[in-house]
């Protein structure tokens, strides 16, 4: 309900009730093509940076404005289309939700805010309050996609971004990877 309210142009299909059982959610078919195919990205027109603000939205809008949360985010539940050289999108499987309280979005909040900053005390504190206790640096790095240590580095630097920023690099993915081995072992 609260995508139809927002001014996101995010579709829901309609729900086929009649073809529906317990484990089996039917939906209205909608044309378009993963978020993750470049491709086809290209070939429609849509500016990355303008996809990327919708995905975000969509999903803000969920965590911290309405509380229901669609809990099965992956490649093939978000289609996109061009629509008039602007971005829709459309989110499939709505068969896992949840819906988080205050406390938790107050929290995921403050923890956004501390990321961004880069106030290491902060997101420390955040991620304990959430039950995350020394694996915050992994929590961090998985929401971000950046290695801790960049969060580090600006905490010293007082910047924004980090000196030797190369967003997807190897190095980054294998920083992250020793994260996890470090923490889920």
């Amino acid at each position: 309900k609260h995508l139809k309210k927002s001014d996101l142009d995010c579709i829901v299909p309609r729900v086929v009730w009649d073809h529906s059982a317990p484990r089996v959610l039917t939906m209205e078919f909608e044309e378009g093509f993963k978020a993750t195919d470049i491709e086809s990205i290209e070939q429609s027109g849509l500016k990355k940076h303008d996809i990327a603000k919708l995905v975000s939205s969509v999903f803000n809008s969920q965590v911290f404005l309405s509380s229901f949360v669609h809990c099965d985010p992956h490649p093939g539940n978000i289609l996109l289309r061009n629509k008039n050289g602007k971005p829709q999108m459309v989110l499939l499987d709505h068969g896992l939700y949840k819906e988080i309280d205050d406390n938790f979005r107050i929290r995921y909040a403050e923890l956004w805010k501390s990321l961004m900053l880069a106030d290491l005390k902060g997101i420390e504190e955040s991620c304990y309050a959430m039950g995350i206790d020394k694996a915050y640096p992994l929590f961090s790095a998985m929401l971000t996609a950046r290695p801790y240590d960049e969060i580090i580095e600006r905490s010293k630097t007082g910047s924004f971004s980090a000196s030797n920023a190369a967003p997807d690099s190897q190095a980054d993915k294998a920083v992250i990877r020793g994260y996890a081995q470090q923490y889920l072992s």
